[in-house]
């Protein structure tokens, strides 16, 4: 579990406030590690993170196969050693015997997020009943943020729409900072002022009101989606043009 496993302190400590989130995609897929099939998730992933996240910057990224012990090292490296602040794994998450993305997540994690996953699940469901199939993992393993994503493409946007909003000020808070002092919150004043989930949610509502009747308008949960329009030059993974699920 995760206490066997030690730690190495990030460079940042506590309370220090830090520019940029710096992010990880690791695709676990069988065929994806062998070459048999593109890696369509990883590419989405980083596309989204780059378009949606202020600041933030793709620094790893990697396809193993649906391995324990492969996946489990990755997300300690990456944690431990890079200091990433956010991992986003694709790809593993279903009822399959070879989905053993969850179980080598909750291995290293020393806290589970399980409120993640629920917001993911919840999203998906207005789509499909399908989605009840997922056993997605999201914890914090030190000073970073780890979260499963499902493999296909269209999935993967629906499950970030539901939290990416989220995911800046849950890096800050993982790191430590102090996201309620002057100019600490990154944008997210907000938090502050809604105490309870008052009126401050409305907005958020009202656009997830629109994103349901759009996706309520899809016929099958592994259809493609509209390409994003380029992001700055911020990482080295071609973009995603579609492809079969993951």
């Amino acid at each position: 579990m995760a206490g066997e496993h030690a730690h190495k302190g990030h460079r940042h400590g506590h309370g220090e406030q830090r520019s940029g989130v710096a992010v990880g995609v690791l695709t676990c897929s069988d065929r994806g590690a062998r070459g048999e099939r593109a890696d369509v998730g990883g590419p989405t992933v980083h596309n989204l993170v780059l378009d949606r996240i202020p600041g933030a910057k793709v620094t790893q990224y990697k396809v193993v196969p649906d391995d324990r012990e492969q996946i489990s090292s990755t997300l300690i490296a990456w944690a431990d050693d890079e200091r990433l602040d956010l991992i986003l794994t694709t790809g593993g998450t279903g009822l399959a015997p070879s989905d053993v993305t969850p179980e080598a997540t909750h291995a290293v994690i020393d806290r589970a997020v399980p409120a993640f996953s629920m917001a993911m699940l919840f999203e998906s469901l207005r789509v499909t009943p399908y989605a009840m199939l997922t056993r997605a993992a999201a914890g914090v393993r030190g000073k970073t943020l780890i979260i499963n994503l499902p493999g296909n493409p269209k999935a993967i946007q629906e499950n970030l729409d539901a939290i990416i909003e989220v995911l800046p000020h849950a890096v800050q808070i993982v790191r430590g900072e102090d996201t309620h002092a002057e100019g600490g919150g990154g944008g997210h004043k907000d938090h502050a002022d809604h105490a309870g989930h008052g009126g401050g949610h409305r907005e958020h509502h009202a656009k997830h009101d629109d994103h349901a009747a759009a996706a309520h308008g899809h016929e099958q949960h592994g259809g493609g989606h509209e390409e994003h329009e380029p992001a700055a030059d911020r990482g080295g993974i071609a973009r995603n043009v579609g492809g079969p699920p993951c």
